[in-house]
């Protein structure tokens, strides 16, 4: 028995001093984190997004070319394509409300993402969609709706109008493709520049300025990593970029929207500083059953910046489709 002597030699330590040494100990280790590995937070958060969205990651070779992607969700099967400059990671806003009731496959496209550059060097959109028919064959997918985003909007109706039988549904999202007003992006475009090949910090926070109404909260540290990690890329973006705006290639969905059989989805907002809204006049005149829906108040990455009204307007052109 402890006699007051021994009490007073050998004082009790207070009960919270070893969960603020375990707090601090973890407050440490997160900043350090951020100072010296703050590319580990970036990957933390998509594995977080990614988890939500009851995704999971897998690679596949179909042919020279290797493919990583992310598939999970339950209910009729879903491909959805991102843009130039992006990956797969931009859709997992709009893909953690709609995996509840459909099955996703969301590939990084060559040259983007995690997965290499194209083996052929051929980033036209025809080449484009012969890679991902390819890709959706070697999955054993037959027949399915496709959605695509900027880029991957131009791939998805090309894909959609030369293989009728094999979209349920199309949904075309801020998409490239078509003309719009000349506007300050284009006008950069004009004079060799390409925002979308962001190299630092500086240039990283210019473009998601441009491609956001409200670009999304990330700390500096965290921004900087993403540019120093999308930079090694940047001359091959220039490259595809290059190949994208030449004559026979910038409207190229133009030329096949009367081929485009699918219900189709045109999905656009109105602060797009990229793809002008009034590309939307065009998907009008051309596909007068095509459903088109104008959301207000965001910008060019509609899928991360509107990701419940974007769901929403695709279970609805999905529920439209034949069976």
């Amino acid at each position: 028995m402890n006699t007051p002597s021994d009490r007073a030699m050998n004082p009790r330590k207070p009960w919270w001093r070893w969960p603020a040494l375990l707090l601090g100990l973890g407050l440490l280790g997160l900043i350090s984190i951020y100072w010296f590995r703050p590319g580990w937070l970036l990957d933390a958060d998509f594995a977080r997004q990614r988890w939500q969205a009851g995704l999971s990651r897998a690679e596949l070779d179909v042919g020279v070319q290797h493919w990583v992607y992310v598939e999970g969700g339950q209910g009729d099967p879903v491909l959805l394509v991102h843009g130039l400059a992006g990956s797969k990671e931009n859709w997992y806003p709009t893909a953690r409300l709609l995996s509840p009731n459909y099955h996703l496959l969301i590939p990084d496209l060559p040259g983007f993402g995690e997965s290499p550059d194209a083996a052929d060097g051929h980033y036209q959109v025809d080449a484009q969609v012969e890679r991902l028919h390819a890709f959706v064959t070697a999955k054993g997918w037959t027949r399915f709706h496709l959605a695509g985003h900027s880029m991957g909007g131009h791939i998805a109706g090309l894909y959609a109008a030369k293989y009728p039988e094999s979209v349920r549904s199309l949904s075309l999202v801020n998409a490239a493709g078509v003309p719009f007003p000349r506007n300050a992006f284009q006008a950069e475009l004009e004079q060799g520049g390409n925002p979308f090949a962001a190299t630092d910090l500086q240039s990283l926070d210019r473009f998601l300025a441009m491609a956001f109404a409200k670009p999304p909260f990330a700390p500096a540290r965290v921004r900087a990593a993403y540019a120093e990690r999308i930079a090694a890329r940047a001359p091959l973006w220039r490259g595809v970029l290059r190949q994208l705006i030449t004559e026979d290639q910038r409207y190229r969905l133009q030329t096949e929207l009367p081929n485009i059989k699918a219900p189709t989805l045109v999905l656009w907002c109105d602060q797009d500083a990229l793809l002008d809204v009034l590309s939307t006049e065009v998907f009008r005149a051309e596909m007068p059953t095509a459903t088109i829906n104008v959301l207000k108040g965001c910008g060019h990455m509609t899928p991360m910046e509107a990701p419940t009204d974007t769901a929403a307007a695709m279970r609805a052109i999905f529920a439209t489709a034949a069976p």
